[in-house]
């Protein structure tokens, strides 16, 4: 199964009013090499249906005005035709779905492109209901001690594990770093994985919190 690692940048935190605005979806191999990708710039059918807060646009740092007279940005419909015809040229054959979701913070993410761009039912004919989420992951590694409690959104995890930083709250910017903290995650784990070959229930927990 590949894996359909994505990420939006909004006008706001509730996809049944704020407008979507950019979305980056990367398709990787299972070893995590990317390829394809795809970059949508998008708008409301109607323009002046564009919803935004303040608050939004001082972190994605989209200038609307610019955004909007882009002949790239595309409607919310000629986005999901683009994007459905992304996923189907990247099927597997006799696969019935052939991506796993994956992302940070991906109930965020899912909901803005379920609402906005292509329907859950459309969604999860091509893509798998199952995700892989660097979030839950981070808050696992922390419940156990193995990463600092002071960790969880995606730039901090950057910055834990020695990750080039890249455009934050830009949809591809986020997407590639996140491939490379989900990279960093497994190997960090793949390391611990020697300590537990043999080990008694009662001295697991002492050696996950080294």
């Amino acid at each position: 199964m590949h894996k359909l690692w994505f990420d939006t940048e909004t006008g706001g935190l509730d996809p049944k009013i704020h407008s979507l605005l950019t979305a980056y979806f990367a398709v990787c191999d299972e070893n995590l090499n990317k390829i394809d990708e795809l970059y949508l710039q998008l708008k409301p059918e109607d323009e002046y249906s564009l919803n935004v807060t303040e608050g939004a646009m001082k972190v994605n740092n989209i200038d609307l005005n610019e955004h909007l007279k882009d002949p790239k940005t595309v409607t919310y419909s000629e986005g999901k035709d683009i994007l459905i015809n992304f996923l189907k040229k990247h099927k597997i054959p006799r696969k019935r779905k052939s991506f796993q979701p994956c992302g940070h913070n991906l109930p965020f993410d899912l909901g803005m492109v379920w609402e906005q761009l292509v329907p859950k039912d459309e969604w999860e004919s091509l893509v798998h209901y199952r995700v892989l989420d660097t979030s839950p992951i981070c808050a696992f590694l922390k419940d156990v001690n193995i990463i600092p409690q002071d960790v969880g959104s995606l730039t901090s995890l950057v910055e834990y594990f020695g990750i080039p930083m890249g455009e934050a709250h830009n949809a591809r910017g986020d997407v590639l770093m996140n491939i490379e903290v989900y990279k960093a995650m497994r190997a960090l784990m793949r390391e611990k994985k020697g300590d537990f070959v043999g080990v008694t229930n009662s001295s697991l927990l002492q050696i996950v919190e080294r």
